[in-house]
């Protein structure tokens, strides 16, 4: 610490600048004061006037997930303490293979006290190298090391892993350590490494300056228990991802202000006096992570330190046992494009929300903003469609997925998808939460539903104690001896749950093809039993508000003879609307699953049946509207027809503008009555795109179709499957070939702003 006589300045008082007397000593606190005065000034106009954030034009403080999600990585430690400091760098000029292992101008050199310095390449194994290239390696000053990368060593030198390249380094340079990455890990992004190029924040006002970019792993402080005690700060935390479940972690920025002393700056001791003169005040920063924290420390809290300022960047979605920190997972906080408008402008643009004040700071962290533009929502409208937000993938992974409708709705008003995936070897039952407190995160992917065997087209229904039951068969389409089970528990904790049966009837018959809905206290499942005489649907009764099965087994729905495996079924005011094609005709049902009787293992009622002609492997959807009312959904011959109930009378029409190829049609109503039909259309390339069509809830007649999701290169969008998710709005699932397998994705459609 400096030496000084006292300390003055008090910013109640209200100074705004000292002025020197003649004929008095001078003295260090009035020095000191006027300092203290002109810094207080600066710090309190950047806050009250300009806010906290990074400036328009600046990107200082992104953080970003490291190449590889930090695995298979390098990293590059000296392997002796330094005399001062520890610094490890790579001449990146001179090295020709710097590039492909991850070091570059803005990330090229890693310097700490009292502990080894680590630099980590951003770039992921497989490392493209070639015989004949370089790394020049510098450790403590010393004189830089050069190894050459030939083919020995290496099983494929075009396509190295991090552990051989790191074995290559070790045995060639004695003075640094090379290792590979394992995760953990994410970059801290600034500027393009000169000063005038450098990332900024503003945290309350003090102006924290990023000229490189560097990796979490690599700051001053991490792990760095020595220099935090010698600095008087809580040391930078190692990351580790959760042990159970799921986690969002925040990341924030640390700043403060710390003296510096010729101890360690000599250049402070001019060599003419022969002692100290002034010290020097240095702007510090650190980025640190809170596990499971949504806010940066405040007081009283065991982490929050007196004098520091605190700002959010970054929130980090982590799963159990995964080290790798992907792009997925990351979330932008910062408050972005600085600028200093008028502080009405948000207001005036977005409006107010019952005179909630915190609108504008939380559009600056990127809260409260539309899913999409003012500007693609305004061209949107003026053309007479509903503008859509970004696509999300919701678990992206080798092997194709495949989405039915078993997706729902959740108790607590998260959309969890459900699907099935040959991603771990066999067809496995998977399934992820749109958290609706924090849509921005995406999806959160649960534990696997079903692990071994084969276990495919999921049914899902939600229920409201905050418990899913998903059902799934247990072998391939037409597989005979294929049983019907289901799970029920939460969505965290339901892969664990014991199977129950649902549909095993044996004697070479495949139960499969299940469906579920929920009505009132009873969840109905219907079967699709196969085989080589028999093609029938069924149905089977579940009470779950006491875990029973009101019929034994399952019981006949239709008629022997039926060579159709398509059914779908909705459920409102207690009744179930069921609908499914048998070769001739689309069969529509009113299924009252409260028997006549007092006994409530009696049969349920069918107590309405229509039909209509149409031939072919229909694909239908019920919209239960209530339980008077139904909309059916098919295809057909002509293309998309909706067949109408209304207390019992019934009408059929063909969807205006709909062709014969359009498929797979899927719907929703909102509650001002506002039908949004979804289906698939291929295109003249070899592709299939997504349509969305709406009907007026006055008049009726349908808006013309718009173009949701377009393929490109004879990709396919397929499966559609639109929700209303409460608070959210208007929601998509669909599955993609874009990436070369089927992958599951979502949407808003942008219905309110």
């Amino acid at each position: 610490m400096g030496d000084f006589s006292r300390s003055t300045f008090d910013r109640v008082k209200h100074y705004v600048g000292i002025r020197l007397q003649q004929g008095v000593p001078l003295v260090d606190a009035d020095w000191n004061e006027l300092e203290d005065i002109r810094r207080f000034e600066v710090e309190a106009f950047l806050k009250w006037f300009v806010g906290d954030g990074v400036p328009a034009g600046n990107d200082g403080f992104r953080i970003v997930a490291a190449a590889g999600g930090g695995v298979g990585t390098i990293r590059l430690t000296p392997a002796a303490t330094g005399t001062i400091g520890s610094s490890v760098s790579v001449d990146v000029t001179a090295s020709t293979a710097a590039t492909a292992l991850g070091f570059t101008q803005v990330n090229r050199r890693a310097a700490r006290a009292l502990a080894p310095a680590r630099l980590t390449g951003d770039a992921a194994q497989p490392f493209a190298l070639t015989a004949g290239m370089t790394l020049v390696v510098s450790a403590n000053g010393a004189p830089p090391q050069t190894v050459t990368f030939t083919a020995s060593g290496f099983a494929d030198l075009g396509a190295a892993t991090a552990a051989e390249v790191a074995a290559v380094i070790n045995a060639a340079a004695n003075r640094v350590v090379a290792s590979a990455g394992t995760g953990n890990d994410f970059f801290v992004a600034g500027g393009d490494g000169t000063p005038e190029g450098a990332g900024r924040c503003l945290a309350d006002g003090r102006d924290a300056v990023h000229e490189g970019r560097l990796a979490y792993s690599s700051q001053p402080l991490y792990a760095n228990t020595a220099l935090a005690a010698a600095w008087g700060v809580p040391v930078v935390q190692e990351l580790a991802a959760p042990t159970s479940g799921t986690r969002s972690d925040l990341v924030y920025l640390d700043v403060w202000d710390r003296e510096v002393t010729s101890a360690e700056d000599d250049s402070l001791l001019d060599p003419l006096v022969g002692v100290e003169t002034c010290v020097r005040v240095r702007r510090e920063w650190a980025v640190r992570v809170r596990p499971g924290a949504t806010q940066p420390p405040a007081p009283n809290d065991t982490d929050y330190v007196s004098g520091h300022s605190y700002l959010q960047l970054a929130r980090i979605g982590r799963q159990s046992g995964v080290g790798a920190i992907r792009p997925p997972a990351l979330i932008d906080l910062r408050p972005r494009n600085l600028q200093v408008p008028p502080s009405t402008l948000v207001d005036d643009v977005l409006g107010t929300i019952g005179g909630d004040t915190s609108i504008a700071p939380a559009y600056r962290r990127g809260q409260k903003r539309p899913r999409a533009s003012l500007r693609d929502a305004i061209n949107a409208l003026l053309a007479g469609q509903l503008p859509p937000s970004p696509e999300i993938s919701v678990s992206p992974g080798d092997k194709g997925d495949l989405l039915n409708k078993a997706s729902v709705v959740d108790a607590a008003g998260g959309l969890v998808a459900v699907w099935q995936s040959a991603r771990s070897g066999s067809n496995q039952i998977l399934a992820a939460r749109l958290d609706p407190a924090r849509p921005e995160l995406g999806f959160s992917l649960a534990p696997a539903v079903t692990t071994g065997g084969q276990n495919i087209e999921p049914a899902a229904v939600a229920l409201p104690g905050g418990d899913l039951v998903i059902a799934y068969q247990n072998g391939l389409l037409d597989g005979p001896d294929t049983d019907v089970l289901m799970k029920r528990g939460p969505l965290a904790t339901i892969g664990a749950a014991t199977p129950q049966n649902v549909a095993v009837t044996g004697n070479q018959v495949a139960d499969q093809r299940v469906r579920a809905v929920l009505a009132g206290d009873q969840v109905v499942f219907f079967t699709h039993q196969s085989s080589s005489t028999l093609k029938q649907w069924y149905y089977r009764r579940y009470r779950h508000t006491d875990n029973v099965f009101l019929d034994p087994a399952p019981v006949a729905l239709s008629a022997t003879g039926l060579t159709q495996r398509d059914l779908h079924a909705a459920a409102a005011d207690g009744k179930v609307w069921v609908a499914y094609a048998d070769g001739t005709k689309l069969q529509i049902l009113r299924f009252n699953p409260v028997p006549a009787g007092t006994n409530p293992q009696d049969p349920p009622v069918i107590d309405l049946q229509k039909d209509f002609p149409a031939v072919g492997q229909l694909n239908v959807f019920v919209l239960a509207l209530s339980g008077n009312e139904v909309l059916v959904f098919y295809e057909d011959d002509t293309g998309l027809t909706v067949a109408s109930g209304t207390n019992g009378t019934w009408t059929s029409v063909r969807v205006p503008d709909s062709d014969t190829s359009d498929a797979q049609p899927a719907a929703v109503r909102d509650a001002d009555g506002t039908v949004y039909l979804v289906a698939n259309r291929p295109t003249a390339g070899g592709g299939t795109d997504l349509l969305l069509r709406r009907r007026n809830p006055i008049g009726g007649n349908w808006i013309a179709a718009q173009r949701l999701v377009a393929t490109t290169q004879a990709q396919n969008n397929l499966n559609p499957h639109p929700f209303l998710v409460p608070d959210l709005g208007l929601w998509l699932l669909w599955v993609s070939t874009r990436t070369g397998d089927a992958d599951v994705y979502a949407k808003q459609i942008i219905t309110a702003i």
